[in-house]
């Protein structure tokens, strides 16, 4: 960077002063109902908190039940589908699903494989997942489920129910007190934003509320309810009840003026600038995508994105660096290690996944500006120049509307952006073995599958070596979709989220990429994708063994072989367990298989009901590109 960029950089950041604009200059056209241009509504007058179109109705309604007040929120928020097991002590919520024809109980296998479920439903959706479990082992099997969303900022209900009141500290069976048993509400307390036990019908309102309020908030996560059966069937004498949609949800403030002026200088001056898009980044780039492309175009400043964000930005274009982090691209290493003058980013933590396992060539940016709506998030990794507590898409509106009044700085400096982001290459991941029989490369199966993404798909990645080829390989352009579960890198979960997202978003084809540890963990909820005709497919990465920890310990200690039997899976059958479970399963053992056979799978998949599960045989001795990920194992390691 010149110095007299850099004096220009240190001069926006330092300054504290109120930046003069002219209102006319920056106002637009307003929608309707109260609420303004983003730029507008923070120079304008005041305006009320909400307009017509974002007023929130309530009814009073007389002596009505706990669980049916359960019910009525959650009509309110639209919800159509529950997930969870049936139990004693959960039994009037199951009794009163069933009098309600808009919203079906989905009986899953397992009560991880409903919390899965009820995950996935919220990410296809972008309503609230509803997990319900009876009390005791209910509540223990499905607190990896609920823990894996709360990590991912899924909004989750998780209701467990317990014994009656008038059985608490008699031992009864399946009690989940502090008296006896396995105390459910402090146990979700460590993996959930709140956790709270019901004591009484007038009171349940309120935390019921509040329970929603913490799951829709910012930054948004799970919520426990441990409701005892006889409190579930009393009335609530006088209950307020939401009429519209949203009631409970939060609405994260905007980026101030004087942030967005000085976030657009630093990146309008950089000679290197980057913008990384985390998944708090989500429904901003749903709502702004095409402000955003033409903002990043006019400006010629490329964009990386992390694991879970992948495929917000079409990794198609000329500007897409792809995923940067564990498992990520070439191109997006190669810009990071030239060094960046000025990082934007835009919704991430900068975890281990996304930052590549803390690499050091983060270190050398010395310009950071962070986005987040959750202020604990902005500087754990890197010490932050400009940190914004807002929401992302007032900050992609607000940059656009300055880059489209200002321009950028030069068309010299956009075109030497241009040439560097051009210059970058992306070679394949190298084949480590020669081709074997009865199997194919996991990297020609990428390839073949990424031919079929399309507008109307939406995957979900389990945690393992999948994750890694998907992430690295496959280019996602929206609308297509891709999700992740990487806050708790739970094993299994698209087993389970895949059938939650295809009965949220029928309309769309649901694909789950697993392997077949995974598979094997998680993957009898097949047969919940069967009883309720939930047509998706799964793609099972079938090489015998739990590969990441294989390779990641053939890193560290050499002495022990591929081959060795102690990762081993054991050769089990998985066509015959699919084919058990009611899906119809095929075998994929060459290349070029994949290709000829998935269209006609997602066509009987959507056409039928029937999931659909094709196994993969690959090459096992071919390593997942996790860049640092395995080195950085065997370090501590060592």
């Amino acid at each position: 960077m010149s110095t007299s960029s850099l004096a220009e950089l240190q001069s926006v950041t330092s300054s504290t002063k109120r930046t003069e604009v002219s209102v006319d200059a920056l106002r637009q056209d307003a929608p309707t109902g109260g609420q303004m241009n983003g730029l507008e509504a923070r120079h304008g007058d005041p305006i009320p908190m909400y307009g017509d179109a974002n007023a929130r109705g309530f009814k009073t309604v007389e002596d009505l039940s706990v669980t049916d007040c359960v019910i009525a929120h959650l009509e309110a928020e639209e919800v159509d589908a529950v997930f969870g097991i049936p139990g004693g002590n959960i039994a009037p919520f199951q009794q009163a699903l069933r009098k309600h024809a808009s919203m079906r109980f989905i009986i899953a296998s397992h009560e991880s494989g409903a919390a899965f479920m009820a995950d996935g439903y919220a990410r296809a959706t972008g309503k609230l997942g509803v997990c319900m479990v009876t009390a005791g082992p209910g509540a223990t099997n499905a607190l990896t489920g609920v823990a894996s969303a709360h990590l991912d900022g899924v909004p989750m209900l998780a209701i467990s129910g317990n014994v009656p009141t008038e059985r608490v500290g008699l031992m009864a069976l399946q009690e989940s007190t502090s008296t006896h048993g396995v105390n459910t509400v402090e146990m979700f307390r460590q993996a959930c934003a709140s956790s709270v036990g019901v004591v009484d019908a007038q009171s349940f309102q309120r935390l019921l509320a509040r329970s929603l309020r913490t799951a829709q908030g910012l930054p948004g996560g799970a919520a426990h309810l441990s409701i005892p059966s006889n409190i579930a069937r009393q009335p609530i004498h006088r209950a307020m009840v939401p009429t519209t949609r949203g009631a409970f949800r939060a609405r994260p403030p905007s980026a101030p003026f004087e942030d967005l002026r000085a976030a657009f200088t630093m990146l309008r001056t950089a000679r290197r600038p980057l913008i990384f898009l985390g998944s708090g980044a989500r429904e901003a780039m749903g709502q702004h995508g095409e402000a955003f492309n033409a903002f990043i175009t006019q400006h010629g400043i490329p964009v990386a994105t992390s694991v879970r964000a992948k495929g917000l930005f079409s990794e198609r274009e000329a500007l897409s660096l792809g995923v940067l982090g564990l498992a990520g691209s070439k191109r997006s290493e190669a810009y990071l290690r030239d060094g960046v003058d000025v990082l934007l980013v835009l919704g991430s933590r900068m975890g281990e996944w996304a930052t590549r396992s803390f690499h050091k060539y983060f270190q050398a940016i010395h310009h950071v500006i962070q986005v987040d709506v959750n202020a604990a998030n902005i500087g754990q990794f890197l010490p932050v120049r400009l940190p914004i507590v807002a929401d992302v898409g007032s900050v992609v509106t607000g940059l656009a509307e300055l880059g489209q009044m200002i321009g950028p700085s030069s068309g010299a400096r956009v075109q030497e952006r241009w040439s560097q982001v051009m210059a970058l290459t992306e070679p394949a991941v190298p084949m480590r073995a020669p081709q074997a029989e009865g199997m194919v490369k996991p990297q020609q199966l990428m390839a073949e599958l990424d031919k079929h993404l399309g507008p109307d798909m939406d995957l979900y990645i389990d945690m393992g070596n999948c994750t890694a080829w998907t992430s690295n390989m496959l280019h996602v352009t929206p609308p297509t979709r891709v999700f992740y579960p990487c806050g708790l890198s739970s094993m299994g979960w698209s087993c389970g989220a895949v059938i939650g997202g295809k009965l949220g978003r029928p309309e769309r084809a649901a694909v789950a990429i697993t392997g077949d540890g995974a598979f094997l963990m998680n993957g009898v909820e097949m047969l919940t994708a069967s009883r309720y005709r939930v047509g998706t497919v799964t793609i099972v990465l079938n090489d015998n063994f739990l590969g990441t920890v294989n390779h990641g310990e053939h890193v560290q200690d050499r002495s022990y072989p591929l081959e060795d039997e102690f990762y081993s899976l054991g050769n089990p059958d998985l066509e015959r367990f699919s084919e058990s479970l009611g899906a119809r399963a095929y075998t994929v053992t060459a290349p070029g298989e994949l290709d000829a056979l998935l269209p006609e799978v997602l066509r009987r998949a959507d056409e039928t009901g029937q999931p659909q599960v094709i196994i993969a045989r690959i090459d096992y001795r071919e390593v997942p590109p996790y860049g640092e990920r395995f080195a950085a194992v065997a370090s501590d390691a060592t």
